[in-house]
């Protein structure tokens, strides 16, 4: 029989005896530790933990639910519990460049990310034969009909397929403010360029004009602020004054598809917690 493990997350103010006491707590309820990170943010006094761990004979959603919330009351605790078993269903999002659309799949093909993609979106139909190969439902939606009438069929698809994240793989549009807040917390977006430097259009263009010696990626949270969302993952990679702009951009896919992946591969394991518009990444 497979044993059944589980996630809890739990962010508050730092205090005396919070390590004790969730690590008591899911000792009493049956559960057994395999796996505690936490960080206690100085500088703010906020501390930040993420537990895995096993349930035992004993063990009971109810019970542990019932026992910790009597916890959390007692130091103001906002927490998470998940079952590891339960997948998120993803919606993966996209225009007309397919590497990260392509990478995402693949991972997921290969089991490397941990959740189920039933939809492909986007706002054009040239990467429809992708979702065909991987035998995924794809729409279209047309922003040209104004956004207020394209994003609430965007609602409806996310909705049609009880989505919780969605994963902006090069989609070329920018989300209102209402859809943001909608999903606040919940789009994850790539961005092709090593924020905040070179931001908007034509990031590598940019890069290539100032003669930058490294170029990156940057997975953040869509926000209604373009660009500006709280960062989950980075990465560069140098490059020589004798590249062209066509080598950055091919070098740059590179780092794209890698950030991307890991930037969602975080969220999937809970290890993304979120403060006034900042990232803690506890893993």
């Amino acid at each position: 029989m497979t044993q059944k493990t589980y996630t809890l997350t739990v962010s508050c103010a730092d205090q005396s005896g919070l390590i004790a006491a969730v690590t008591g707590c899911i000792a009493e309820t049956g559960g057994n530790i395999l796996n505690l990170a936490q960080h206690t943010a100085v500088d703010i006094g906020m501390f930040f933990c993420r537990v895995s761990f096993a349930g035992g004979d004993t063990f009971s959603d109810e019970g542990f639910t019932a026992a910790f919330s009597v916890l959390a009351e007692r130091f103001s605790m906002d927490w998470r519990f998940f079952h590891n078993a339960v997948k998120k269903r993803v919606a993966v999002l996209v225009s007309k460049t397919s590497h990260c659309l392509y990478e995402i799949l693949l991972k997921h093909a290969d089991d490397e990310l941990d959740c189920d993609i039933p939809v492909i979106i986007s706002n054009h139909p040239d990467l429809a034969h992708i979702a065909t190969s991987f035998h995924i439902p794809f729409y279209q939606v047309d922003p040209k009909k104004g956004k207020e009438a394209y994003e609430k069929d965007l609602q409806d698809i996310l909705r049609q397929y009880d989505i919780e994240l969605v994963v902006l793989a090069r989609y070329m549009q920018v989300m209102s403010a209402e859809f943001c807040k909608a999903w606040d917390g919940k789009i994850i977006n790539i961005h092709h360029g090593f924020l905040p430097a070179f931001k908007g259009a034509k990031p590598y263009h940019q890069a290539w004009q100032k003669g930058v010696k490294i170029i990156g990626a940057t997975g953040h949270f869509a926000t209604e602020d373009l660009d500006q969302g709280p960062i989950i993952f980075q990465d560069v990679i140098r490059v020589n004054d004798t590249c062209s702009v066509d080598e950055f951009i091919r070098m740059g896919k590179d780092v794209e598809r890698r950030v991307l992946v890991e930037a969602v591969t975080r969220y999937l394991k809970h290890s993304i917690f979120l403060y006034q518009g900042r990232t803690f990444v506890i893993e």
